[in-house]
């Protein structure tokens, strides 16, 4: 998929979201941890922004259309170092990831 075309979509999405209830949050970065109980039952990892924030997030029900991929597809991107965009909510202080896709604008 043409890049500009998923960071299109991921932003759209965004926006959508957010006129309909609590305003969801994006970020990108790179997967530097994995937390799991198996290879694809994926609790949480960490993302580290290109500022060099580490952000912990839980892994919630995942949206999986329109390029965004499962979560055990995140130890990939910690292997090859390729960036994700993350979109979450905050809920009860922790940060929850519902959608995940490439953030090939953020690759090295």
């Amino acid at each position: 998929m043409n890049p500009f075309r998923s960071l299109f979509l991921f932003l759209a999405l965004a926006v959508a979201l957010a006129a309909c209830g609590p305003a969801p949050r994006t970020v990108a970065g790179f997967v530097v941890d994995v937390k799991s109980t198996s290879l694809t039952e994926i609790q949480s990892f960490t993302l580290r922004t290109p500022d060099g924030q580490e952000l912990v997030f839980k892994v919630g029900a995942l949206e999986l259309d329109g390029g965004a991929f499962p979560a055990g597809h995140l130890r990939q991107h910690m292997a090859l170092n390729q960036a994700v965009a993350v979109a979450y909510r905050e809920e009860g202080g922790e940060r929850v990831a519902y959608r995940l896709v490439d953030a090939t604008w953020l690759q090295p």
